[in-house]
């Protein structure tokens, strides 16, 4: 059986970072040690002195994965995340004895696996769910030696009979951040709608749709209610996308009757119905998280929405009879953004969002086997160093202009001003010559990206 050291690089300490619980690493640990592999996983929240003392790498181990789960922050104000990936994942190779087998994974390596494999010098990289590929991959490590190049994550069938118990000492690290928050899977099933910068479908892979046993997502609650931890979100893409299962979720949370217990979820507008909407108080959800992503509807269209503004209106509605806490997603600066789409968006806030409910980004990511990435026609690899779809200087005046003063606290304003100034660093990436696409040749816009410090 071979010895597997597990590294969570999303948990390194890099400005802009905010670490979350490494719940795909932990899915894949489960699948080894149930397999009778010896495994460790550092977590620099849970060991912060393993960031610096390389002790364990010392150690003799067959392999040594590294997850990512991000490439670079939401916040524009910080740089990306891959340099100090790199750095770290070098100096773990300086010191290793044991010349173990390298491996990459997680959801941000799989949307950049060729060139992450190649940046890190790694053996091999697995795109996708993690845990077949990595049953295979430890059963043989000599097969995969300096193969440089990723497999393809598998369905993995142990999601719907293996319980998945994490180690208290974890669960506390993590417990300790402020307003902690646990991550639970419930079904792995690619998401419906067709958003434009959305890579979703790609990261989960073909999963058959599988639906985790209500008793396996009874055992996570509880085992992490008896952990001390009272948040949970529900990581799937949309939480109630199938709407049958979400409710059966949703009264087992109340059923099972955890005092204190509140959890999250991304929804969406529909289906949304009034019994689902009248379930919800009573399993004491925390907040219904909504991304529409504008709130005009020809931008929603040109977004991949499946939804408008009616089935918007007829959700808040819904949630408002209830009391339903609500945060409602906008990103402003997609393709085709204008001065009349941005004033649609602000009316309706204006008219239906109370202060605290509206949650507003500039600036789209162009990421990898998206909408963004195929209309635009740039390459995979040229966009690993971050890439943004252009905004309009103007759209932050129109920004401030149009949406009520109530929207924005100091914060939100501070906030506004770094992402202006990082709007103002960033460098046309002109398209290659012959490869637009008769489409895109229509879009108002070239790509972004920041400029790569020399």
């Amino acid at each position: 059986m071979a010895r597997v050291a597990l590294v969570n690089l999303a948990s390194l300490p890099m400005p802009g970072n905010d670490p979350i619980f490494p719940i795909g690493l932990r899915c894949v640990q489960d699948a080894l040690e149930r397999a009778g592999h010896e495994t460790r996983l550092f977590d620099f929240m849970e060991n912060p002195e393993a960031f610096e003392d390389l002790t364990w790498a010392t150690e003799s181990w067959d392999a040594i994965g590294f997850s990512i789960r991000n490439i670079d922050p939401i916040d524009l104000a910080h740089d990306g995340f891959v340099d100090h990936y790199e750095r770290f994942v070098d100096r773990v190779r300086q010191v290793v004895t044991s010349d173990p087998l390298l491996i990459g994974g997680g959801p941000g390596y799989s949307l950049f696996g060729q060139a992450l494999l190649a940046r890190l010098k790694l053996d091999v990289g697995v795109v996708g769910p993690g845990e077949k590929c990595m049953l295979d991959i430890v059963a043989d490590p000599g097969k995969y030696r300096a193969m440089g190049r990723n497999l393809v994550g598998e369905r993995f069938v142990g999601f719907t009979t293996n319980e998945l118990a994490h180690p208290a000492p974890l669960l506390m690290a993590y417990a300790q951040v402020p307003k902690a928050m646990i991550g639970i899977e419930t079904r792995r099933k690619t998401c419906y709608q067709d958003c434009v910068y959305c890579p979703y479908a790609y990261i989960s892979g073909d999963n058959s749709g599988d639906y985790k046993p209500l008793e396996l997502i009874a055992a996570e609650l509880k085992a992490i209610y008896a952990a001390g931890i009272r948040r949970v979100f529900f990581t799937d893409a949309i939480f109630n996308s199938e709407l049958r299962f979400a409710k059966q979720v949703v009264k087992l949370i109340t059923d099972l009757n955890l005092p204190g217990l509140t959890w999250s979820a991304y929804f969406t507008p529909k289906p949304f119905d009034d019994e689902f909407a009248q379930m919800l108080p009573a399993s004491n959800v925390e907040q219904i998280v909504v991304s529409p992503d504008s709130l005009d509807s020809r931008m929603m269209g040109v977004l991949g929405k499946r939804f408008d503004t009616r089935h918007v209106t007829r959700f808040l509605e819904r949630c408002r009879r209830h009391d339903l806490v609500l945060r409602v997603i906008i990103v402003l600066g997609g393709p085709s953004e204008d001065r009349e789409s941005v004033r649609a968006s602000a009316e309706y806030a204006n008219t239906y969002l109370k202060d605290d409910e509206l949650i507003l980004h500039v600036g789209y990511r162009v990421l990898p086997s998206t909408g963004l990435s195929r209309q635009l026609a740039i390459p995979d690899e040229e966009l690993l160093n971050p890439v943004y779809y252009p905004v309009d200087q103007k759209l932050f005046s129109w920004i401030l202009e149009d949406f009520d003063g109530r929207f924005f606290s100091t914060g939100h304003l501070l906030t506004m001003m770094a992402w202006r100034h990082s709007v103002k660093k960033m460098a046309r990436v002109p398209l290659p010559e012959g490869n637009i696409r008769e489409e895109t040749a229509q879009l108002p816009y070239l790509a972004l990206s920041r400029q790569t410090p020399k």
